[in-house]
């Protein structure tokens, strides 16, 4: 008797569309097995395209067959292109299983591959499965780049936004909660003064997880500034349109984002630190070969951990993290405001606000005169709509054009007073974290202690024999500030063991001299 391996075979759209159900290919053969007293030795049940070979279940057969695991004598299934879609590797396969004594058939196609003239009829059924596939493919490309050059965003919504259907049943992208941070990210990166892997730290904290490996490529996505990239194809150039979403950011921002990316903007970088007990890793020098000290904790034979800025091999400079923390701390909260900085600043604080109180007001009518004129342009459309003389999918897509215009101009005109509110606050908490940098430094998170870093020195300082040179200050330091070596405020009593700084600030307009930081003598 006859032995035969049941192959079943079918792929989630033809299960759906055609009706090529596992239960009705398997009633079929086992019916053509019994009208024909051949026995079944194994059934393969398979949900997978029939594209290539690389399937599980025709693989882990394949295997069986070749190490004699499992004998027949024919592999049967309903239609050729149940077996596969792709002709060379279906002839290829079919070598294959004939060296094994296999005789691949299909039972609503039959043939006899041993007559010449059948093979033209085998070709027939395996080309019209793949000419199928290959129409399908070119149908969808056409239509994918189609809807890119409308200015649709087709595939998954990227970090920041969400997939959604339109009330015309078309897909788009709208952002979701997480865009501001998304935004603020972008706003951050251009400012040149932080590293991609330093802002996406950032991010978490703010409460968005983004993976490291992938966090880079987010900037380089102009999807995020409202553009579309149509890929190039055959003899068509790589163009990129502008997209119906709504952008996150201005073209503007995006371009310079990546100015800082390429590093042509910025010729300073800061060295990314992530340990409060490091934050003047990367902007001090070593004395000896000029390069920026490293820094890193060594654990004694208490178990405890201390930490050291250090130079790498073969310099040997080394200085106790805490010391120069402290001592850092200490020279800072020696600056204090000159005579009359601050009044001279909210003098000016007031005309700036002044000035611009009339362009404000001049921008929020033309905002509400916009506003009016769309609210009218719906009502209009609505009121045609009821009466009949416009077709309700018309009013639906005039309603999905103009109600976006109309928030977005609420938005615009309601942050005109909160962008207000929150400058005054802001420049008036600049002005007293200026009075309270030392006790600021000591109780700020790493990142708001590299900030004041980088706001106080204009350079990096230097170790020198067992010294910290403070490298020369700020413009602004030097014009609102001066310092008197002594320590104010509620710094803790350990600093002023060791800090002898004479930190007296130069007039404007004369050159900052080092300032020396000294530190007690310890064992390099």
């Amino acid at each position: 008797m006859k032995r035969a391996i049941l192959y079943i075979r079918v792929s989630t759209d033809e299960q759906a569309d055609k009706g090529y159900s596992m239960r009705h290919q398997e009633e079929f053969l086992r019916k053509y097995c019994e009208m024909n007293s051949i026995q079944m030795v194994e059934v393969i049940k398979e949900d997978y395209s029939a594209k290539t070979f690389l399937r599980p279940a025709f693989n882990i057969l394949l295997m069986k067959l070749k190490n004699r695991k499992l004998k027949a004598d024919f592999l049967i299934f309903t239609k050729w292109d149940r077996f596969s879609r792709n002709a060379p590797d279906a002839y290829a396969m079919i070598s294959t299983l004939n060296k094994i004594g296999i005789e691949p058939q299909a039972i609503e196609q039959p043939l006899d591959l041993c007559i010449p003239e059948n093979k033209i009829m085998l070709a027939f059924y395996l080309s019209a499965p793949e000419v199928e596939n290959d129409r399908r493919a070119l149908n969808t490309l056409v239509g994918m780049r189609r809807a890119r050059k409308e200015g649709r965003w087709i595939s998954s919504a990227p970090k920041g936004y969400v997939n959604k259907m339109d009330d015309n049943g078309k897909k788009v992208i709208v952002p979701n909660e997480y865009a501001p941070i998304l935004r603020w990210a972008f706003e951050t990166l251009a400012t040149g003064q932080y590293g991609v892997e330093e802002v996406r730290k950032m991010c978490v904290e703010k409460g968005f997880e983004f993976k490291k490996s992938q966090f880079y490529e987010y900037f380089k996505n102009p999807a995020y500034c409202g553009r579309i990239i149509i890929p190039a194809y055959k003899q068509e150039e790589e163009q990129i349109v502008k997209g119906q979403h709504e952008p996150l950011i201005s073209e503007a921002l995006f371009d310079q984002v990546q100015l800082a990316l390429s590093g042509r903007r910025f010729k300073t970088t800061y060295k990314i630190c992530v340990r409060d007990e490091l934050p003047l890793r990367g902007y001090i020098n070593c004395p000896q070969c000029g390069r920026k000290l490293c820094g890193s904790a060594s654990t004694g034979g208490s178990g405890i951990k201390h930490n050291y800025y250090h130079c790498k091999y073969p310099c040997k400079e080394r200085v106790k993290a805490p010391v120069v923390n402290d001592a850092f701390a200490d020279y800072i909260a020696t600056f204090q405001f000159k005579a009359g900085v601050q009044e001279m600043y909210d003098m000016i604080l007031q005309d700036v606000f002044k000035s611009k109180s009339g362009e404000k007001n001049a921008t929020k009518q033309a905002l509400q005169v916009e506003i009016d004129k769309n609210k009218e342009r719906l009502n209009k459309a609505q009121q045609m709509m009821l009466d009949g003389e416009m077709e309700m999918t018309d009013y639906k897509e005039i309603k999905r054009n103009i109600e976006p215009k109309i928030e977005a101009m609420l938005s615009q005109q309601l942050g005109f007073n909160q962008i207000e509110v929150e400058y005054r606050s802001y420049l008036k908490k600049g002005l007293t974290a200026i009075q309270n940098l030392g006790h600021l430094f000591d109780n700020t998170p790493i990142n708001g202690k590299q900030e004041i870093i980088r706001s106080t020195w204009k350079e990096n300082g230097v170790i020198s024999e067992g010294k910290v040179r403070t490298g020369k200050l700020n413009s602004l330091i030097l014009l609102t500030t001066y310092g008197d070596g002594q320590y104010r405020g509620d710094k803790k009593a350990k600093g002023s063991n060791f800090c002898s700084l004479s930190a007296i600030v130069p007039q404007a307009g004369v050159e900052h001299q080092y300032q020396t930081l000294q530190l007690p003598e310890y064992d390099h």
